[in-house]
């Protein structure tokens, strides 16, 4: 009822407002003609904030991807996923299912359940987001990925990059759009927007919602389809954002965003990928593998058992697969991504999140060359969701507690964060210049309830374990980063720029009293981890002609250490049986060309970018079995680690040419190689080997055409955009080469097209059909891999063919 309520009320509420400005648009502001104009943008037009002040994409001397409101729109980029078939390098990694994500920049990621800061931070109006699921992107700006090290400018440290994420700022004008779309799955997507300018050029209103369903494209065929989850996969989700601008004075900005998200429904399912036969060994120490699985799920339980226990096993368990787990995995196969066999021990599956976040940035121009900034943040999210890891007919391991009545992982975050910056410029407009200090608090609750191995009636499962702590996360930070032109010496072309930060970290955990952790003997119920380091840049940049720069950076950055909750609460790392994991650092150098001009008379662009990177304390998950001494046995944690050492080099290239008014090509590249080069890791007093670097596809790219169709010019517009993004095969376990083998995923190639129709008869009304995945290719985003305690991996699937219609209104 309380969800339909929202639904009901966002609705209303957005077509509501959206009428009341086409009215009072009617009466006080006369039409404008659409800014971007009939053609694409040239990558000149393109204007980007990644050194915190608006510059040309082609002016940044750095590797950046960015899309204004109307390509993110004809690019299809609609959330986090869609990112990476537009951004060369940039991977979108799920771990146990669809609402489970995490950004991969040059092989740079945070696996789950490591309890690491990211190492690729999305930003929100320049303040980190902290939601907890998959979002959708409405009415926005921009979107700007930055690649490489990130520390002398933004918010948190990171060795990967940032995506910042900018919502359409409130415009002096009374404006207004609303958007429908329908397509398969029962798909059903509704934007609007209202834009007013309660005061003229003082008080700017902006009020935007989207309300997004998609029944679930993953069927789940346990017990014939007759059973609690048949449909995986459900978007349902709601939110609504309320921006308003005052400008007192002209010298005064004062923007202040806030927004509700609401997602229910329910995350698909990993797939059975692999198994480990009982008897086979590591192929590096030639020491036997982790096979619980494969035999206790198998007619080898008679063996543990004694006769007849399998039997007794199905007859207790009706559709479970009487041929076992190895014959699972053979199975799965065949039914590949979108179907599963998963079992109903483990509950009704569920996702349940509430995410909201006020951001508020005031800019004060003290004098024609220095502005004072100020950004404040404040972020709250909650999740409640019920997944299945192994998508088997067996419970091997559950989010629940049966015994307790508990099913799903709970996730709760609080943070706020202040920055106050001064920005310039001095010299004679030679010197550009940024200053500024930044504070980050968060606190969070984590409650993982866990149960293994049900058997009965040959064995009990193993009594439900739960990791429940509390986190709190503080840092500190001030920050300065200059550009010099060295006009005043002749070299009007040339620029050096360099920054330096240096961030104080603290992270602090305490075990809760209903988790298995909590006063253990031997161990302790808190444990801190502290940390300070430098970041920095150093840049040279060439402008050789109008059209064409050069350039080399070098950077260095990291991020913090911490506690995992879930592991023994020892105050050392994994190798002397310890929660505590070190930071991770990063240095990179960058060399890169950027062009932009005419080719033969036709608009066109070439940004090429090579790396090297070098990444120490790589932090990174593993999946021991331990026992915590607490009378409950041996439980399958996950314990974050630091490999010694890795190399990540690279290119990637970004193109486009428009030889005629009607036609554009172009495309994008990357090339990632990541190796671990000191791969060898002590956990509990075992070795462990990593190899390879997992969730880094070597090859990525896109090739994309749009059309601009002849149709009479009273018509309106006739636009088609055709793209195939591609991309070699993958890991999802680092540890393929040895204790979880059979972890790759194969490469693919998705096709995905959208025909718009604008200005219908002269009218503001848009028309248009899109799909994805035309050819309906199956394919793997990434995967769960607990070989090294279960003897099992599983894969996390991609998305279907998905199509369909879209009717836009613009007031």
């Amino acid at each position: 009822m309380k969800s339909q309520i929202f639904r009901s009320a966002l609705l209303l509420g957005t077509i509501s407002t959206a009428a009341f400005a086409c009215a009072v648009n009617a009466q006080v502001a006369p039409q404008q003609a659409d800014e971007a104009g009939t053609g694409p943008a040239s990558a000149s037009d393109i204007v980007v904030t990644a050194r915190r002040r608006e510059e040309s994409l082609q002016e940044v001397p750095v590797a950046v991807v960015a899309f204004g409101k109307d390509a993110i729109v004809n690019r299809q980029i609609n959330t986090e996923s869609d990112l990476q078939r537009a951004v060369p390098g940039l991977t979108i990694r799920e771990t146990e299912g669809s609402n489970q994500i995490a950004y991969s920049i040059r092989g740079q990621t945070i696996d789950a359940f490591t309890g690491s800061a990211l190492a690729v931070v999305p930003y929100v109006n320049e303040v980190q987001a902290n939601g907890n699921a998959a979002s959708n992107f409405y009415d926005l700006g921009s979107l700007q990925v930055l690649k490489g090290p990130q520390g002398t400018l933004f918010g948190r440290n990171s060795t990967g990059g940032a995506v910042l994420i900018s919502t359409a700022k409130p415009e002096n004008d009374n404006l207004g759009s609303i958007s429908l779309s329908y397509g398969n799955y029962d798909y059903i997507d509704v934007k609007g927007m209202a834009n007013l300018a309660l005061v003229d050029d003082k008080v700017l209103l902006r009020i935007a919602g989207n309300y997004t369903y998609r029944n679930g494209y993953q069927r789940n065929i346990f017990n014939g389809g007759n059973n609690l989850n048949p449909r995986l996969g459900i978007t349902d989700r709601g939110s609504g954002r309320v921006s308003l601008t005052l400008k007192p004075t002209e010298a005064i900005t004062n923007t202040t965003v806030f927004e509700y998200t609401r997602t229910g429904g329910n995350s698909t399912s990993v797939v059975p990928w692999s198994v480990n036969e009982p008897g086979s060994t590591d192929a590096i120490t030639g020491l036997p593998l982790a096979s619980s699985a494969a035999f206790l799920y198998s007619p080898a339980l008679d063996l543990a058992a004694g006769a007849g226990a399998w039997a007794a096993y199905l007859a207790a368990h009706p559709g479970a697969n009487p041929d076992g787990y190895s014959a699972v995995v053979a199975r799965q196969k065949g039914l590949g991504p979108w179907k599963v066999d998963s079992t109903d021990l483990h509950g009704k599956m569920f996702f349940k999140g509430v995410n909201h976040y006020v951001t508020n940035t005031t800019s004060i121009d003290v004098s024609d060359g220095a502005t004072i900034k100020n950004i404040f943040g404040w972020t709250r999210s909650r999740s409640h969701y019920n997944i299945d890891e192994q998508g088997a007919p067996y419970l091997v391991q559950c989010t629940c507690n049966p015994t307790s009545g508990e099913y799903g992982n709970l996730e709760k975050t609080e943070a706020f964060s202040n920055e106050l910056q001064l920005q310039g410029t001095i010299l004679d407009g030679n010197l550009d210049y940024i200053v500024g200090a930044f504070y980050y608090h968060s606190k969070s609750l984590t409650h993982w309830p866990q149960v293994y191995f049900d058997l009965t009636p040959a064995f009990p499962p193993s009594v439900g374990f739960a990791a429940s702590f509390n986190t709190i996360d503080n840092s500190k930070a001030v920050y300065s980063q200059v550009t010099y032109r060295f006009g005043a010496l002749g070299l009007d072309a040339l620029s050096l720029t360099a920054g330096a930060r240096y961030t104080w970290e603290k992270v602090k955990l305490d075990q809760r009293p209903d988790g298995n952790s909590y006063n253990v003997p031997g161990t302790f119920n808190s444990l801190t981890k502290k940390g300070d380091k430098p970041s920095w840049t150093l840049g040279l940049d060439y402008k050789v002609n109008r059209d064409l720069m050069i350039y080399a950076v070098t950077r260095g950055s990291w991020r913090s250490g911490g506690v995992n909750g879930v592991g023994a609460m020892r105050p050392t790392n994994a190798a002397g049986g310890g929660a505590l994991f070190d930071p991770e650092t990063a240095k990179d150098v960058e060399l890169g060309l950027k062009w932009a001009g005419d080719l033969a008379g036709a608009r066109a662009h070439f940004n090429v970018a090579g790396y090297k990177q070098w990444i120490k304390n790589v932090q990174r998950a593993e999946f021991p079995t331990v026992d915590f001494g607490d009378g409950n046995g041996p439980h399958s944690i996950a314990v974050t680690i630091n490999v010694p050492k890795a190399e990540v080099k690279g290119f990637e290239v970004d193109a486009g040419i428009m030889p005629s008014d009607w036609f554009e090509l172009g495309g994008n590249l990357a090339y990632t190689d990541a190796t671990f080069t000191d791969n060898r890791v002590n956990i509990f007093g075992n070795l462990y080997i990593f190899n390879p670097y997992a969730d880094t596809a070597k090859w990525a790219g896109t090739a994309y055409s749009v059309i601009h169709l002849p149709i009479p010019s009273d018509a309106g517009q006739l636009k088609l955009r055709g793209e195939v993004y591609a991309q070699t095969g993958q890991y999802f376990s680092n540890n393929d080469s040895s204790i979880t083998p059979s972890t790759k995923l194969p490469g693919y190639a998705l096709v995905n097209m959208r025909l718009e129709w604008s200005e219908i008869l002269g009218s503001n009304v848009s028309a248009a059909a899109f799909v994805s995945n035309l050819t309906n290719k199956e394919y793997y985003v990434g995967g769960l891999s607990q070989g090294a305690s279960l003897g099992e991996s599983a894969a996390a699937p991609g998305r279907p063919r998905m199509y369909g219609l879209e009717v836009k209104a613009d007031f």
